[in-house]
């Protein structure tokens, strides 16, 4: 029962960060689209997954694919790694790192916690 309350609200906060998070992406990626800046660098980077569930996968993928400039591409078949493209990855490690953050937000909104997790 505690967990169902749990999940009753932390879905809902995530739903509204992740609603804060697209509309900053959008307002991004459409001032870089009509005057193209030097933080455009495309790229392809592959994140470790550690997320417990399918269900969680599928948010986390989801969310990824909701964000404007970012777009995953495989999710390996062990379903241990994903590839992710961004049109911001000048910076792999900073955008494996929000990557990573996401996963860690996703799991904390499902009252879990990530395998491996430090």
């Amino acid at each position: 029962m505690m967990k169902v309350i749990q999940l009753l609200w932390r879905l809902p906060l995530l739903v509204l960060w992740a609603a804060g998070a697209i509309t900053t992406a959008s307002l991004q990626v459409a001032r870089d689209i009509i005057a193209p800046s030097a933080k455009l660098k495309p790229g392809i980077v592959i994140v470790p997954v550690y997320l417990r569930t399918p269900t969680q996968l599928a948010v986390w993928v989801s969310l990824i694919n909701l964000t404007p400039g970012t777009l995953t591409i495989d999710v390996s078949d062990d379903l241990d790694e994903a590839w992710v493209h961004s049109l911001y990855a000048g910076d792999p490690q900073a955008l494996k790192d929000d990557l990573r953050d996401l996963q860690l937000r996703v799991s904390r909104s499902f009252a879990d916690h990530l395998v491996g997790a430090q």
